[in-house]
């Protein structure tokens, strides 16, 4: 039997040699297909990878912001006597402004979950800048730029300027690129910021950053101390407090954690990224659905070379069975024949796809 199966596979390499150019082909165009296949894969998973490490590397894992998860449920203060009832909320303070109220109390209470690593409060407000005749809002961000800096890693990404330069100078700021792009602004040149009630703040640019992510690069970071007059805001108030945790697959139960023992809404990266996320995911769909066809065209090809290699040799299978192959033995030929066809093409394919790469 064994003598005979070396008989089968001599028969089948023969077979495909005497048709050395449709055998090429069809190598080729599995190659190619086997090529694109890993190429596409590599490129679609290494880019959301990447997306996904830049984001983790230079964005808060955790953010919680001014928001109550339950909110404080106002008096009612109902009128007997007839259908008439009206709402009193006790201290009466500004309902357009989700503040965290005294944020030393709060960062203490988040601390002593192991899992933080750093906290960083934050001051976000949206303002005017200035610069010659031109003029455009702004993002700002009020920082501390030690704490800032373990979670951004901003001083890593800096293009120009020094980082530890916001920390020295009181009315300085740092500008992203895209940001800067815009203003044609450059580090040590100044300008002017307008707050919601038209004082006008002159600033100076000491650092310029960039991380390859444009919501990053759209933000302009200065001292919290700046943002917070800036803004009108206490002392003991900020926006949001950015959080970096030790162990990225717990960061669901560390916001779950933290809105419990807070009462103050924290949101993952995960939740922050999602639609960024999918929509990588939907063009991988895309270029994954684009590629089954190309590797179905290839899937044809083989069939081709096969039904033409059978339909060609009809004679011969006559002489074989003659001789006294079997049927399943005349099968196996060319069932033989598809697997040289097929393991030579998805080896160069490999080899193409890793050259690619």
């Amino acid at each position: 039997m064994k003598y005979l199966n070396y008989h089968l596979i001599f028969i089948a390499f023969k077979q495909l040699v005497n048709r050395k150019r449709q055998a090429f082909l069809t190598i080729a165009g599995i190659g190619v297909a086997v090529m694109v296949l890993i190429t596409a894969i590599s490129l679609m998973d290494g880019l959301l990878q990447s997306f996904i490490q830049k984001i983790v590397d230079i964005a808060p894992h955790v953010i919680v912001k001014g928001e109550k998860v339950n909110p404080v449920i106002p008096d009612l203060l109902v009128k007997r006597d007839s259908l008439t009832s009206l709402n009193f909320i006790k201290n009466v303070e500004r309902e357009d402004e989700e503040v965290i109220k005294n944020y030393k109390k709060i960062t203490g209470i988040i601390e002593k979950d192991s899992l933080i690593e750093t906290i960083s409060p934050i001051v976000a407000i949206n303002s005017i800048g200035i610069f010659g005749t031109l003029s455009q809002p702004i993002q700002l961000f009020g920082i501390i730029p030690v704490r800032q800096d373990k979670i951004s890693k901003l001083s890593l990404n800096m293009i120009d300027g020094n980082f530890s330069e916001l920390q020295k100078t009181p009315d300085g700021i740092l500008m992203g690129n895209s940001v800067a792009e815009d203003f044609t602004i450059k580090t040590g040149e100044r300008m002017q910021i307008i707050s919601s009630d038209d004082r006008i703040y002159s600033v100076k640019v000491v650092g310029i950053f960039s991380t390859g992510i444009n919501d990053i690069d759209g933000n302009v970071y200065a001292n919290m101390k700046l943002v917070q007059n800036i803004g009108e805001y206490p002392p003991d108030q900020v926006t949001d407090l950015y959080l970096r945790i030790t162990n990225l697959s717990k960061d669901n139960a560390v916001a779950n954690e933290i809105e419990k023992e807070t009462n103050y809404q924290a949101v993952t990266w995960k939740e922050q990224a999602a639609s960024v996320i999918s929509l990588y995911r939907m063009i991988s769909m895309i270029v994954y659905f684009l590629v089954f066809f190309v590797i179905l065209v290839a899937g044809f090809g083989v069939a081709n070379v096969l039904i033409t290699s059978v339909l060609e040799k009809t004679k011969d299978i006559a002489v074989m069975k003659s001789m006294g192959f079997k049927k399943s033995e005349v099968t196996l030929i060319y069932f033989i024949e598809g697997m040289f066809v097929a393991v030579i093409g998805a080896a160069i394919g490999c080899l193409l796809g890793y050259i690619m790469i």
